[in-house]
C-alpha cells in the first residue's frame, strides 16, 4: 500500500512535466538607430536555452519549459538587457533593444556589482569599472570587492588572487583560489617551488601574465560555488575576454612605473550564400613594461601578449532545430623579469625570469531541446607555461672552494673539475662568475563534458546538471641546472620531466529547483562532486574524495511592482559545502635534499690549495600513502534588502581548512667517519708533497707522497654519531578557521547631481593552533657530554619556535562616491579606504587552552618559570619540547621531568644538552597583541569620453600623499603608514576607436 501511494504521488507530480511548451522569437536591434545587432546572445535564464542573432538580428528559442523567466540579451559593446517574460503562449515578433555601452547612459557602475539572481555570493566587474580604475594587473581587482585594498599598480612583484584569506595564513588560501580565463583553468599544481626553508611554497597562480587590456568582465564567486568547479578551496575568479564584432581599438596607458599599449579588433566574417554565418574573429595584441623603481629602471617585467579567438553559431541544415555554438581561443605571452642592465649591480651580473604562457581552449555547446536533455557542452583547454630562471653572480675566494654535485651515498674527496662531473669538485682560488638556472615548464590540460536538462514541475522549474571532467598536470622542465658546470654552485639534478603526471577524473551532479511562493520564490540547489586522483607508478595510488554542496535562497519580496513600498526587495540565502584542493608537485614529489657533512680538511699548502672530503647522504623522502587532499568546509548566510531604494547586502561566512599540506621532519640515528686535523701531526710526508684520497665506503683517509719517496699512510679517524634528518608529506591535523562579515550598502542615488554613494567593508577573523608534534634537532650543536655531534631530538607542538599558532582580526570599510554626467560623458569618483582595526597575536597553547610557552624571570635560567600568563604583558618566555629521544633509542621520553632531574642530580653536561632543546624567546613582546591604529587612504579617478572615437582616464591613488604615522601596541612605536597603504601614484590611459 505504501509503495502504491508513493507511485501515485510521483505520477501526479509528474503530470505537469508534459504540459505545453512555448517559444520566443524576434529581433535584437540597437536602440538609438534601429539597426540589427548581430552575434547577440539571447538566454532564457530559467532553462539555460539560448540563441545567437543573425545578420538581421533575428533569433528563435523553441520548447521553453518555464512559465516565466528572465531573458538576458548580451553583446559585446552593448549594455546587457534583462527582461522578464511569461511563457503562457508563443511569443513572436519580439523586439529587444540594446543600448550602446558608453557614458551617455544614465547609469554607470565603477565598483563590483552584486549578482542578484544567484543563490551564493557572486559579483561581476564589468569593462566600465576596469577601465575607470585602469588595472594593469588583474590580481589588483580585489580592491573593488567589499573592504578591498588598493595596491601598487605594478607587475614587478608577484601577485595572486586571495579570496577571503590572508597571504601568510595556514590552509593555503591563495593556493585554493581558482582562476579561469575564458574557461581555461590556470593551475600551479605542477609547481616545484619551495620557500627559504625548503618547504613547499603553496601559492596561487601568478596573475602577471594575464593581459588586462582585452578583459571584458570578471566574475568573482566568493560563496559556495557549483559542484562543476573543483580543485579549489576558497572561491573562483572567472575572467572573460572580448568576443564579438568591434571597431579597431587602441589603448595607451602610462604611470611612473608601467607603460602599456594594446591594439584589438573584432572581425565579422560575413555569411555564406546560403545565409550561414562565417563567425567572428577577435584579435588582441598587448605590450606592457613595468619597472620597480623609476629612479633605477633596471629591474623590469615585460608582457608581450597575443590573443586570438573565433566564435560561430551553426543553425542551418542539420543544426536547424538543434543549433551548435563553437568557440575557439588561443593566447600566448612572452615576457618575464629582467635585471641584466642594472649599472648599480656588480659588472657582469644579471638575472632573468621567464613568464611565458600558451593557452588554448575549445568549447562546443549543442542546444538539443529534447525531452531528456536540454543542451550538451564539450570543452577542452591546455595551459602551458615557462617559468624558467637564469642568474649570473660574482664569486671570489682566497682558497679553493669545494662544490657538491654527487647524488650517491658515500665519501668523496674534492678533485679538479672534469667530465663527467665529479661528486665533489673545487674551483681554484680567485674570482669567477656562476651561471645557475631552474627550468620549470608546467602543463595543465582539461577535458569537460556537461549535460543540462530543464523541466517544468507545475509552476516550478527544475534544472539538472551532470558532468565529468578530466584534468592532467605535469612538468616538462629539467629542474635546476647550470650551462657552465665548471663554476656552478652546489646543486643536484632533479629532472621535473621524470615525475609522473597527476590525473584527476571528476564526476558531478547538481539539481537546481526554482519554486514560486507568493510574490517571491525559493531556489534550492544541491550537488555532489567526486574527485578521483591517480598518479601512475606512485605510492599514492588512487585517492578519492566527495564534495557535497548546498545552496538555498528565499526571495520573500520581489522588487517588481513594489517601487513605492518601504521594503521593495527582501531575500535571504544560506550555503554549505565542501571543496577539495589537489596538491602541488612540491608536496607529492619534493625536490630531494642531501645531508652533506665535511669529514676532513687538510691544512692549506703553499699553493693555497686545501684538501677537503665530504660525506654525502641523500635525505630520505618518505612518500605517504595516507596523504589526503586538503578539504575546505564552506558556509555562508546572507540577506539582501532594498529599503526605500537603498540596497543593502550582508553576508556572513566561515571557511575551515582541514588536512592542509605540510612537510614533517623525520630523524634517524646514524654515524659517519670523521678525520680530525690532529691526525696529520704524525704524518712524515711534507705538506707540499701530500696527496689525499678517501675510501668511498669507509671514509678512511689515506695520504700519499706525490714524489714516491715515502710510503702512504692511513690517518687515524673517529666514528661520530649523527641524527640524520628526512621529511614526509603529511596533512595538518588542526584546522585553520576564517570567518567574517561582508557588507555593501548602495544608497539611493542623488538624482539632482547624478551621484551614487556606496559603503562597503568587511570584518575578518583568523584563528589557527597547531596540535601536531614537530621533530627538531640542532644538528650544528656539539654535545657537552663528549663534544660529538648532538644526539637528541625534541618534539614540539606545532614548531620549535615560541609560537604554535596565531589569531588576527581586521575591520575595513570603504566609501565610494561617484558622479556621472551623461551629457558630457564624464565619470568622477573618489574612494576613501579605511582600516579601523588591524590586530594580530601569536599563540602558544594546546587545543584545550593550556599555555605551552612559559614565562621565565631570567634568560639565563630556563627553569625560572614564574607562573604568569604569557599574554599578560612584556615577558621573556621559553618553550620546552613535550618529549625527546636519544641517538640509537627512538623511545619518546617526557622532557621536563628529565631536565629537572638532571639539574637536581648536578649532571651539568646532560642538563646542558637537554637545555639546548628548549627554545627561548629573543624579545619581551613575543605574545603581546599588536593593534595598529586606524589609518586611511584616498583615491581619485576620472573618465571622459570624447564622442565615440576616444576616451581618457586618469587616477591618483593615495592622492593626499599620506605619510602619517600609525601606532603599534606590540612594540609601542610609531610606524610609517606606507607600510600598509600604497605610496602616492598616478596614471593616464587613452583609448581610441576607429
Amino acid at each position: 500500500m505504501r509503495k502504491l501511494l508513493v507511485i501515485c504521488l510521483l505520477a501526479v507530480t509528474a503530470l505537469p512535466l508534459w504540459g505545453q511548451k512555448h517559444s520566443i522569437s524576434g529581433r535584437v536591434v540597437e536602440k538609438a538607430t534601429g539597426e540589427p545587432v548581430e552575434y547577440a546572445t539571447v538566454l532564457v535564464d530559467a532553462t539555460e536555452q539560448w540563441a545567437v542573432t543573425d545578420a538581421q538580428g533575428r533569433f528563435t528559442i523553441q520548447s521553453i519549459a518555464a512559465e516565466k523567466s528572465l531573458v538576458t540579451v548580451s553583446c559585446l559593446g552593448y549594455v546587457t538587457l534583462k527582461m522578464e517574460f511569461r511563457f503562457t503562449k508563443d511569443i513572436t515578433d519580439c523586439k529587444l533593444q540594446l543600448q550602446e555601452d558608453n557614458l551617455t547612459l544614465k547609469s554607470a557602475v565603477v565598483t563590483a556589482k552584486e549578482n542578484d539572481h544567484t543563490a551564493t555570493t557572486s559579483r561581476t566587474i564589468d569593462k566600465t569599472a576596469l577601465d575607470h580604475v585602469q588595472l594593469m594587473n588583474v590580481g589588483d581587482l580585489s580592491s573593488l570587492l567589499p573592504g578591498g585594498v588598493t595596491t601598487d599598480n605594478s607587475l614587478t612583484s608577484t601577485k595572486q588572487f586571495n579570496i577571503r584569506g590572508g597571504a601568510s595564513e595556514k590552509g593555503n588560501p591563495s593556493f585554493g583560489t581558482a582562476v579561469e580565463v575564458d574557461g581555461v583553468r590556470l593551475s600551479s599544481n605542477a609547481s616545484f617551488s619551495t620557500d627559504s626553508a625548503g618547504d613547499p611554497e603553496l601559492k596561487g597562480v601568478n596573475t602577471n601574465n594575464i593581459a588586462s587590456a582585452n578583459i571584458e568582465s570578471v566574475e568573482v564567486i566568493t560563496g559556495v560555488p557549483s559542484v562543476e568547479y573543483g580543485d579549489m578551496g576558497s572561491g573562483i575568479v572567472k575572467i572573460n575576454t572580448k568576443k564579438g564584432k568591434t571597431p579597431w581599438m587602441v589603448t595607451m596607458s602610462t604611470s611612473p612605473n608601467t607603460k602599456q599599449v594594446s591594439v584589438s579588433k573584432g572581425f565579422g566574417l560575413g555569411s555564406t550564400r546560403s545565409g550561414a554565418s562565417r563567425g567572428v574573429v577577435n584579435a588582441s595584441l598587448e605590450y606592457t613594461n613595468s619597472i620597480s623603481q623609476p629612479m633605477s629602471p633596471y629591474t623590469a617585467y615585460d608582457r608581450k601578449q597575443l590573443s586570438l579567438s573565433y566564435f560561430n553559431l551553426f543553425n542551418k541544415g542539420i543544426f536547424a532545430t538543434a543549433p551548435l555554438r563553437l568557440s575557439v581561443g588561443l593566447n600566448g605571452n612572452l615576457g618575464g623579469m629582467n635585471t641584466s642592465a642594472d649599472p648599480d649591480a656588480v659588472q657582469g651580473t644579471w638575472s632573468t625570469g621567464k613568464d611565458d604562457a600558451l593557452r588554448a581552449n575549445l568549447a562546443l555547446t549543442w542546444l538539443l531541446n529534447k525531452s531528456w536533455i536540454t543542451n550538451l557542452e564539450l570543452s577542452g583547454s591546455v595551459s602551458y607555461g615557462n617559468k624558467s630562471t637564469l642568474e649570473r653572480t660574482y664569486n671570489s675566494s682566497a682558497v679553493n672552494k669545494s662544490i657538491l654535485h654527487g647524488k650517491e651515498a658515500g665519501y668523496y674527496m674534492a678533485v679538479p673539475y672534469s667530465e663527467p662531473v665529479p661528486p665533489v669538485t673545487y674551483i681554484e682560488p680567485g674570482y669567477w662568475y656562476t651561471l645557475m638556472g631552474n627550468d620549470d615548464r608546467p602543463l595543465s590540460t582539461r577535458l569537460t563534458l556537461k549535460a543540462n536538462w530543464t523541466r517544468r514541475i507545475g509552476k516550478a522549474t527544475n534544472k539538472v546538471k551532470v558532468g565529468a571532467d578530466w584534468t592532467t598536470d605535469r612538468n616538462f622542465g629539467q629542474g635546476v641546472y647550470s650551462p657552465e658546470m665548471a663554476t656552478a654552485n652546489s646543486f643536484r639534478t632533479y629532472p621535473y620531466n621524470e615525475v609522473p603526471a597527476m590525473h584527476n577524473v571528476a564526476v558531478y551532479a547538481e539539481d537546481n529547483l526554482m519554486i514560486p511562493v507568493g510574490s517571491g520564490r525559493i531556489n534550492l540547489i544541491a550537488g555532489l562532486r567526486s574527485d578521483n586522483t591517480y598518479i601512475k607508478g606512485s605510492a599514492y595510488g588512487l585517492t578519492s574524495s566527495l564534495s557535497p554542496r548546498f545552496n538555498a535562497k528565499y526571495t520573500i519580496l520581489d522588487p517588481k511592482g513594489r517601487r513605492k513600498k518601504v521594503v521593495r526587495e527582501l531575500s535571504v540565502r544560506a550555503s554549505w559545502g565542501i571543496a577539495v584542493k589537489l596538491p602541488s608537485f612540491a608536496v607529492l614529489y619534493p625536490v630531494p635534499s642531501y645531508r652533506d657533512t665535511w669529514v676532513f680538511a687538510s691544512t692549506t699548502n703553499s699553493a693555497n690549495r686545501s684538501f677537503e672530503a665530504c660525506r654525502i647522504l641523500p635525505r630520505s623522502i618518505t612518500y605517504n600513502p595516507e596523504l589526503r587532499w586538503q578539504r575546505n568546509r564552506l558556509a555562508e548566510a546572507g540577506v539582501d534588502v532594498d529599503i526605500l531604494g537603498n540596497r543593502i547586502s550582508l553576508a556572513a561566512f566561515w571557511n575551515r581548512s582541514t588536512l592542509a599540506y605540510r612537510m614533517e621532519n623525520l630523524y634517524e640515528s646514524g654515524s659517519y667517519t670523521y678525520t680530525t686535523t690532529e691526525a696529520l701531526s704524525t704524518v712524515a710526508i711534507p705538506a707540499d708533497d701530500r696527496v689525499f684520497s678517501i675510501d668511498q665506503v669507509t671514509g678512511v683517509v689515506t695520504v700519499s707522497d706525490r714524489t714516491g719517496n715515502l710510503p702512504s699512510e692511513q690517518l687515524a679517524y673517529q666514528t661520530w654519531r649523527e641524527m640524520t634528518p628526512g621529511s614526509i608529506p603529511r596533512n595538518e591535523p588542526s584546522p585553520a578557521d576564517r570567518y567574517g562579515l561582508e557588507w555593501v550598502i548602495d544608497f539611493i542615488p542623488i538624482k539632482a547631481i547624478n551621484t551614487k554613494i556606496r559603503l562597503d567593508g568587511t570584518w575578518y577573523a583568523y584563528h589557527y593552533l597547531a596540535s601536531n608534534l614537530v621533530a627538531y634537532s640542532p644538528t650544528a650543536y656539539h654535545s657537552a657530554q663528549d663534544n660529538l655531534p648532538f644526539g637528541y631530538v625534541g618534539y614540539y607542538y606545532g614548531s620549535n619556535s615560541t609560537s604554535n599558532g596565531s589569531k588576527s582580526r581586521a575591520l575595513r570599510t570603504n566609501l565610494t562616491v561617484s558622479t556621472h554626467i551623461p551629457s558630457v560623458r564624464l565619470i568622477l569618483s573618489a574612494k576613501i579606504e579605511a582600516s579601523l582595526l588591524r590586530y594580530s597575536r601569536s599563540l602558544s597553547e594546546t587545543l584545550e587552552g593550556e599555555e605551552i610557552a612559559k614565562v621565565i624571570s631570567s634568560t639565563n635560567d630556563i627553569l625560572s618559570t614564574t607562573g604568569e600568563s604569557i599574554y599578560a604583558g612584556d615577558n621573556y618566555v621559553v618553550v620546552y619540547p613535550q618529549y625527546y629521544s636519544a641517538h640509537g633509542d627512538p623511545t619518546l621520553r617526557e622532557y621536563l621531568p628529565d631536565l629537572i632531574a638532571a639539574r637536581e642530580a648536578h649532571n651539568d653536561k646532560l642538563f646542558t644538552d637537554l637545555a639546548a632543546l628548549a627554545y627561548k624567546g629573543t624579545n619581551l613582546y613575543s605574545f603581546v597583541g599588536d593593534s595598529i591604529s586606524p589609518y586611511f587612504s584616498a583615491n581619485f579617478s576620472v573618465t571622459k569620453e570624447i564622442g565615440d572615437i576616444a576616451s581618457i582616464s586618469f587616477y591618483a591613488n593615495n592622492f593626499f600623499n599620506s605619510t602619517a604615522q600609525v601606532w603599534s601596541t606590540q612594540m609601542r612605536v610609531y610606524r610609517n603608514v606606507n607600510l600598509y597603504i600604497p605610496k602616492f601614484s598616478y596614471g593616464l590611459t587613452l583609448r581610441l576607436k576607429f
